[in-house]
Formats: C-alpha cells, sequence, structure tokens
C-alpha cells in the first residue's frame, strides 16, 4: 500500500513540475514578442546586400558556324576473304601482314576427285564427238535416222555442258585476291579443313583511306559533295589536324538515329590506320551577328538550357537554344539580345529576383 501512495507521489510532482516549466517558458516567449529572438537586418544585425558576381555584355560578332562529330577511319576497299565451298587446304599463298596483287592466289583447296572427274569427262566427250561424226557420215547415205544423229550431237553438248561445270567447281576451289592490298593475320593453318563460315583473312586497300561520320538530321541540308571537314585521330604523332573531302552522302537518313551518314576521303593517309576513332569538325556557315557566350555561362535544367541575365539589377533566368560552339565560347541563337548581361559567375547561388552586383 505504501508503495503504491509513493508511485503516485512521485507521478504528481513530476507533472506539477512540468506545467510549471511549460508556463514560464511560454510567458518568457511572450513578453519578447515577435521576432525578438532575430535582430534587425538579419543574423548579427546586418542587412543582406547584393550577391557579387561577374558577367559580360553580349555583342554581336562573327561566327564560323560548325559542329563536333565522331567517326571512324575506313579502307578505301575492305573484304573478309572465306570459301565458297567446303574443303581441306593444301596451299596458302600469302604471307601474314604482306601486300598482294589483284588475281594472286590466296589459298587453294584439294581438288584431286574433281580434276579426275574432269578428265573422265574429256575423255568420254572425245568418244561422243567421235560417234557423232560417224552418225553424219552415215546420215549422209541414209545409214542412221536424223533422230539417232541429233541424238549423238545432244550428247556431245551435254558432255561440253558437265566440262564447264567441273571447271566451275574446281575454280571455286581457288581464292584469289579480289583487288590489291595488304592482308591481315590469317585464321587458318596449311592441311586445315574449312567451311564457308570459316574466316580466313581480311584483305583491306590502304592506299586510300576514307572517313565515315554521321550528322544530324537537322544539318543534313548544309551538306555537299566537294565540301572540306577537318578531323584528329587519337593516339601518338596523330594529333595534329588532317582534312577529308565528303565524296558521298547517304540519300536518305537513318529513322532509328535520325542522322545521315557522309564519307570523305582523307587527303593525307600517312599514320593513320583503318578502325582509328577520329574527332570531326564539320562548317557550316559563317554567321555575322552571332550573339555568343561563355561555356561557363550555360546551366543544363530538366526543361533545357538556360543562363542567368542581370536585369534591373537582380538575376533574372532565361531557357535560350545552342547553336555552334567552340572550346570557350557557345552560340546563342534564341532567347536573348544583343545587350544583355550575362552572368558567368556564382551560379550555383543564383536565384530568381536575387538582387546581384555585377563585375563587367
Amino acid at each position: 500500500m505504501n508503495k503504491k501512495v509513493l508511485i503516485w507521489t512521485i507521478v504528481v510532482a513530476v507533472a506539477i513540475g512540468a506545467f510549471f516549466l511549460i508556463r514560464s517558458l511560454t510567458g518568457t516567449s511572450a513578453a519578447r514578442g515577435p521576432g525578438a529572438g532575430t535582430p534587425p537586418g538579419g543574423p548579427g544585425g546586418v542587412k543582406a546586400g547584393p550577391v557579387s558576381v561577374r558577367g559580360i555584355v553580349v555583342q554581336p560578332s562573327s561566327f564560323d558556324e560548325s559542329i563536333t562529330l565522331t567517326g571512324s577511319i575506313m579502307a578505301n576497299e575492305s573484304v573478309e576473304i572465306r570459301s565458297e565451298v567446303s574443303g581441306r587446304i593444301i596451299k596458302l599463298g600469302f604471307q601474314e601482314g604482306g601486300l598482294v596483287r589483284k588475281g594472286q592466289l590466296l589459298v587453294k583447296l584439294f581438288d584431286a576427285d574433281l580434276r579426275a572427274q574432269l578428265a573422265k569427262a574429256r575423255q568420254q566427250l572425245k568418244i561422243d564427238e567421235d560417234k557423232m561424226r560417224r552418225y553424219a557420215e552415215l546420215k549422209r547415205v541414209d545409214g542412221v535416222s536424223t533422230e539417232e544423229y541429233e541424238v549423238a550431237a545432244a550428247q556431245v553438248e551435254m558432255r561440253k555442258a558437265e566440262i564447264d561445270v567441273l571447271l566451275a567447281q574446281i575454280s571455286r576451289t581457288e581464292i584469289l585476291a579480289p583487288f590489291s592490298g595488304r592482308i591481315g593475320l590469317r585464321q587458318v593453318s596449311d592441311g586445315a579443313v574449312i567451311t564457308t563460315n570459316t574466316l580466313i583473312a581480311v584483305l583491306a586497300d590502304e592506299q586510300q583511306l576514307k572517313l565515315e561520320c554521321s550528322i544530324p538530321e537537322r544539318y543534313a541540308s548544309t551538306v555537299a559533295l566537294g565540301k572540306s571537314l577537318s578531323f584528329r585521330t587519337r593516339g601518338r604523332d596523330t594529333m595534329q589536324g588532317r582534312e577529308a573531302v565528303i565524296y558521298a552522302i547517304d540519300p536518305a537518313v537513318e529513322a532509328s538515329t535520325r542522322t545521315l551518314k557522309i564519307r570523305a576521303r582523307c587527303k593525307d593517309s600517312r599514320g593513320l590506320v583503318a578502325g582509328m576513332f577520329a574527332d570531326i569538325n564539320l562548317p557550316l556557315s559563317t554567321v555575322s551577328d552571332a550573339l555568343l557566350v561563355p561555356t561557363e555561362a550555360i546551366v543544363p535544367d530538366l526543361n533545357g538550357t538556360k543562363i542567368f541575365v542581370q536585369r534591373g539589377g537582380v538575376a533574372r533566368p532565361v531557357f535560350v537554344e545552342t547553336g555552334g560552339r567552340t572550346p570557350t565560347m557557345v552560340r546563342i541563337s534564341s532567347g536573348i539580345a544583343a545587350g544583355d548581361t550575362v552572368l558567368t559567375t556564382g551560379l550555383l547561388l543564383l536565384k530568381p529576383g536575387l538582387p546581384v552586383k555585377t563585375e563587367l
């Protein structure tokens, strides 16, 4: 019984103490009044001033519009060497990585059985031709009928056709170089049995290299045959700028990527290897009154691209459309006008309507 009384006494004491504590705190806040805890003018009693930033005044200037693309170096001609028929290799007529001439024998397959059939067919042809000549002499004296002579003549023609078929089959056991060039590493050895799916080697003509790339469809009307472009490849001693001339344009835009494929011939192929990655600069046109802003002024946004301009002493975000660019400047095609002050620093601190002090 005494234990219960003690517990209730403690509970009542805690409740009374909490009541008086809350009341004292409430009274103190009411006495100080609203805003009493914050000194006038913000924390520390100092009024906040405009944010100091840097900016530029946009002025029209001449600009060579161009786009940066990526592409690949291609051989003038390239083909995978494969056999038209299955068989066993009895001769390899090339050296890995060596030069070959057009028409040079690259691979010879076993054909002894076909040559035996060819010899048999040629011998049979002689027999049939002799038979046809005898029938021709007998026909003059009505020794054989016209039908018998025609059957003999047809047999001769059939033998000739069989020989042509065998010659074609034998020719398919020889793989010749379709053009002059450099052949790559061989994937087979002498004596190997290959099929029509077996890759033997790759032959490429590297005397005149080509450059292939795809451009966005909105620039399709700006490219033309004979137009020059510049490019760079990556690697030691290949960073110097090179030139190429467009010689072919795809007739249609690729539906899946909305790009147009073009090819250009490299003016100087020294130091280049087919398959290299290339950074391409394609000139489009010269704009005499382009509005350019520094690249650091561009702010990516979920709704597009924006920049901050100073208007009336405060920062204002403006959504813009960008065009071509250089390593340091970006052309703005719409959204701002000449004479606008574009802010270039402190962009992470800027908010719409924030007072700013711009240093030009």
